[in-house]
Formats: C-alpha cells, sequence, structure tokens
C-alpha cells in the first residue's frame, strides 16, 4: 500500500518514512494541507498519516476536502501532540479514521495501520459489491421494462375503445397478475376474460400468457365460451404450479341476440347495471381455473339476457378486500352502494376508485386492484364486425367440401370454427369473411336448434325467455339420440368473382316456409333474431326447399 504522509517537521517525516518503508510500505509526502490534496490527487495513496497543525492549511481542513474528492475509502490517521478531548474529537468530526499522539510508538502506528488496512479493503469490497448490484438491479429493470411491454402488447391488442370499455388497474408490482382481455369473434359478438391469478408480481403474470395465446387464438376461430374455458383451464392445470390458480369471470356477449354467457369462477364482484336501475349480481358458480382435472371441469355458462345500454361492472377481489388503517376491509356493501349510483362509465369508474382512495387513507394495497366497466352499446358493438380488413392470401379457384354430421358429433362439438378456418384458408382473409362467419353461424344454429332439436323461438318472448330457450338447448343435445345436418360448400369464379354457394340440411321436420315473409328482422321463427332478413342482406340468393329443412345461400365477393 502506497502512504502519504503529511508534516510541516522534515525530521518527522523522514523518521515516519523510514519505519513505514522498514515495514513494507511505500511513501510519498507533502510539507501542508494544500501540498497533500495535490499530491493524494497525482498519487492516489490507500492511506494518510496527517499531522494537525501546519501552515498554508492545516489537517483539518485539507482531511475535509479530501474526503470530499476521495471516490473510495481512503483511512487517514491524525498525528497530534494534542490531548484535548475537543481537538481530538475534531479529528472525527472533520473526516479522520483515528488519531496518533506525539511521541509515535511504532508498534501501535503499525498495528493501527494495519487495523484501518482491514477495514479499507472491506468497505471497498462493499462498495464494489453495491455497484454491482446496482448495475444488476439497473439491468434487471431494463430487462423488466422491455418483458412488461411485451406483456402489456399481448394483454391489450384486443382492447375495445375507451367510450364503451372502462379499466382501472393498480398492480402492486411493476408486472400485473390481474388479466383483462377483449376480442371480437368471426361469428358475431365479443369475448371479455377477466381474471385474477394467485398472488402478484412477475410469478402471476406468467400465467397470463398461456391464458392470452389460447383466449385469442380460439377466439379468432369462433370457438365458444365453453370450448375456450375448457382449453385454458386443461393449460393452466398442466402448466402451473400448486396452488397457483387463476380465478376467472369469462363473457361472451351477443347482442343481435341480446345474449350473455356468462362463466364465473370466483370473481366476486360482477354486475349487470340494466338501464332502468335494476342491479343482477352474477354470482360465482365454478372454481377458478387449474383447480379442477377436465373430467371434473365443468364449462357450462349462465346465461342472461342484455339490453342496449346495460353495462357490465366486473371488480377482482384487490378492490373488495382493500383495507383501511383500522383493518378493516372495503367490501361488497360500499362497493355496491357506489355501482348503484347511476354514474355513467368513466364517471361510475371514477366514483369507485375516488371512494376506495378515501376509505383506504394511507394505507398502502397489498393486492393487485383492477376495476373494468363496459358499456353495452350494440351499434357499436354491431360495428366491430364490419371494420376492414386487408385482403391477403386470395386464392383464386374452384373447390367444393361436403360435410355429414351425426347426432354424436353434434352432441360434442362446434363445428363452427372449423367451417371458418376452411373459408379463410381457402378464400384468404376478405372484408367480407365476417358476413360468412355470421351467415354460417345463422345456418349451423338454425339447423341444431329449431331442425334437430325443434326449438320453438315464441319460447323467447317471456321475461326469462332467453335462460330458458338455452337451458332447453342444453337438455335438448344432452338428449338427442338422432339426427344429422348435410353441409357443403362450393366455390366458383366467374369473371374474378369468388361465389360461395353454402348448402344445408338437417333431418328435421322443417316448418312452413311461407309463413317467412311475415316476419321483419327482429321476429323471425325460422332464425330468430338474425334470421332470414340477415341471410337475405348478405345473400345473392337464399332459397328454401318445400318442407324447410333445406336451405341454398349463394354469397359473393
Amino acid at each position: 500500500m502506497k502512504i502519504l504522509l503529511v508534516d510541516d517537521d522534515a525530521t518527522n517525516r523522514l523518521v515516519l518514512s523510514a519505519y513505514l518503508k522498514k515495514d513494507g510500505y511505500d511513501t510519498v509526502v507533502a510539507e501542508n494541507g494544500q501540498q497533500a490534496i495535490e499530491v493524494f490527487l497525482a498519487e492516489e495513496p490507500g492511506m494518510i498519516l496527517m499531522d494537525v497543525m501546519m501552515p498554508v492549511m492545516d489537517g483539518y481542513e485539507a482531511t475535509a476536502k479530501i474526503k470530499e474528492l476521495a471516490t473510495r475509502f481512503i483511512p487517514i490517521i491524525f498525528l497530534t501532540a494534542m490531548t484535548d478531548e475537543k481537538a481530538l474529537s475534531k479529528c472525527v468530526e472533520v473526516g479522520g479514521d483515528d488519531f496518533l499522539t506525539k511521541p509515535y510508538s511504532r508498534v501501535i502506528l503499525n498495528a493501527k495501520i494495519e487495523a484501518l488496512i482491514r477495514v479499507s479493503q472491506l468497505y471497498n469490497r462493499v462498495v464494489e459489491q453495491h455497484d454491482a448490484l446496482e448495475k444488476h438491479q439497473i439491468q434487471e429493470q431494463q430487462e423488466q421494462r422491455v418483458a412488461r411491454n411485451v406483456f402489456n402488447s399481448l394483454m391489450n391488442k384486443g382492447a375495445l375503445d375507451k367510450d364503451v370499455f372502462h379499466t382501472h388497474i393498480s398492480p402492486v408490482s411493476l408486472f400485473n397478475g390481474d388479466v383483462v382481455l377483449t376480442a371480437v369473434r368471426p361469428s358475431g359478438g365479443l369475448h371479455i376474460l377477466f381474471g385474477d391469478f394467485t398472488g402478484h408480481g412477475l410469478g402471476a403474470a406468467l400465467g397470463a400468457l398461456p391464458v392470452s395465446e389460447t383466449f385469442y387464438t380460439m377466439s379468432s376461430k369462433s370457438y365458444g365460451i365453453e370450448e375456450i374455458c375448457c382449453e385454458i383451464n386443461l393449460k393452466l392445470k398442466n402448466q402451473l404450479p400448486v396452488g397457483m390458480f387463476l380465478a376467472t369471470c369469462f363473457l361472451e356477449l351477443d347482442v343481435i341476440n341480446s345474449v350473455l354467457k356468462v362463466w364465473n369462477g370466483a370473481i366476486p364482484g360482477a354486475y349487470i347495471l340494466r338501464k332502468t336501475g335494476e342491479t343482477i349480481r352474477i354470482q360465482s358458480t365454478n372454481l377458478p381455473f387449474a383447480i379442477l382435472g377436465p373430467k371434473e371441469f365443468d364449462s357450462t355458462p349462465t346465461v342472461f339476457e342484455i339490453f342496449d345500454g346495460d353495462k357490465i361492472v366486473l371488480s377482482t377481489d384487490g378492490i373488495l378486500e382493500a383495507e383501511n388503517t383500522d383493518g378493516e376491509m372495503y367490501g361488497t356493501k360500499l362497493f355496491e352502494k357506489q355501482i348503484e349510483g347511476g354514474a355513467i362509465n368513466a364517471e361510475l369508474l371514477e366514483q369507485v376508485m375516488i371512494s376506495l382512495d378515501e376509505f383506504a387513507g394511507e394505507q398502502e394495497a397489498n393486492d393487485d386492484i383492477t376495476l373494468a366497466i363496459i358499456d353495452c352499446d350494440f351499434d357499436y358493438i354491431n360495428g366491430l364486425h364490419s371494420e376492414t380488413k386487408t385482403e391477403v392470401n386470395v386464392i383464386d379457384g374452384d373447390w367444393e367440401i361436403g360435410f355429414k354430421l351425426e347426432h354424436t358429433i353434434i352432441k360434442r362439438i362446434d363445428p363452427l370454427p372449423l367451417l371458418n378456418y376452411l373459408i379463410n384458408f381457402f378464400l384468404g382473409v376478405r372484408e367480407k369473411n365476417t358476413q360468412v362467419n355470421m351467415i354460417l353461424s345463422e345456418l349451423c344454429c338454425n339447423a341444431i336448434d329449431h331442425g334437430l332439436l325443434g326449438l320453438d323461438s315464441s319460447i323467447k318472448e317471456t321475461p326469462s325467455g332467453f335462460m330458458d330457450f338455452y337451458e332447453h338447448k342444453s337438455k335438448g343435445l344432452e338428449s338427442l339420440q338422432a339426427g344429422t345436418i348435410f353441409l357443403n360448400l362450393k366455390n366458383t369464379v366467374i369473371d374474378n368473382n369468388s361465389i360461395l354457394t353454402i348448402d344445408i340440411e338437417d333431418t328435421g321436420a322443417g316448418f312452413d316456409v311461407s309463413k317467412l315473409k311475415k316476419f321483419n328482422l327482429c321476429e323471425n321463427e325460422g332464425y330468430c333474431g338474425r334470421g332470414y332478413p340477415l341471410l337475405v342482406n348478405f345473400c345473392e340468393s337464399v332459397e328454401f326447399n318445400n318442407k324447410g329443412n333445406k336451405v341454398e345461400c349463394v354469397f359473393k365477393f
């Protein structure tokens, strides 16, 4: 180690230099405090022996300035003939680490130097470790920001317009364990997944990636709520560690038929706010995803009737279980009191969050807080399906595909995702594909609901009609013992136009085709809700056979 010896007495410098060199240290010298600063900057010694009383600049001032300039720990031992306690305490106050009174004892001097060398090495090691840790933390934060941006892009790529879909998300760490996903179904309607993973932070957020992938992929292929819930549960059951799960409220909103299907697995704050002022709580009837295996898991949704202007409110338990400084929870009653106030959209969300902040006071949140409010604006949601899509991978050519679906298959499999895939595969992604998807959806539903199951649309005319209709359909499929659907898709290219002919026939009893003319867009027994007027609006031609159990639709690209 190089030691700087600062003393205005030449004899003292000579004697101390001899002691230090004999003990194996290199030395540099200075005659006063000002010179000591200059030598310190030039030589970078590892320790300083500093006299107190010197001309030009005394040891006190020199020590204070050297401590300011040092970028690492430099031990300074004061050399002084003073024994006054105030003078000695001042040595420590200005930055001295020890002092040695004259006359010097070589043994004591060497012991003090060795002790401070150990302290210096330990201190500098701690500084190096601190710098390395700080550098690692900066790098980790940068990586987390990149990961968060990727994560957020995956989570938000299906987000709806803020005028109808309002969210408040407050994670307690960099990553959020709550999940809010939205997707437009090609066959019509919306999918909304609102979830809350066990815990929070990166561990919880990682589970959202397979959920997001499954949700968007299957929604884009027109899979229904039942199939998507089964697939997400299976993936999470296989991938998540024991004890980690996803509480979820999954919504399938069909504004054409005014139907809301809900699968609620342990989301406590789920409500329908009627525009009439009525509040309907959507009860949790299922366990969260990743708890039950595929044999025990039940994906059957609860069905509600929904109206233009209604609202859907969803909240994680981070709000309901938020505590104030007295340890009291915000709770369901206070939450319901806020949402029943009649405020609209963003005002309602702001109203809830202000109430929560006032309740919690200075108490910090211990869980992610997420709130979503969906405005059921039917015109806006319908318009989502008419947005222009880029035409890519268009294949010009003739082709024909036929299907025969027996009742055993119809009871277990929804054919619509496969049909939509075939349309996109053979005809490419085009602006009018959504219309074809809607046509296929209507034809398949009509063949099953009215053809094979014989359900009467008049069921929906009662106040609980939609729920009754879907309950009858569910029971009808379970007990279905016979029935077949024949479906044929044929594409012909004429003058650079694709002419798609869709033939569908069921083995049901059919209906009186002559009655079709009596129904307008909202009243159609054969094709309830959208029905025949929708087909006529989209297709070049719609032809029924006399029995009413077979229809041919021609669609032109």
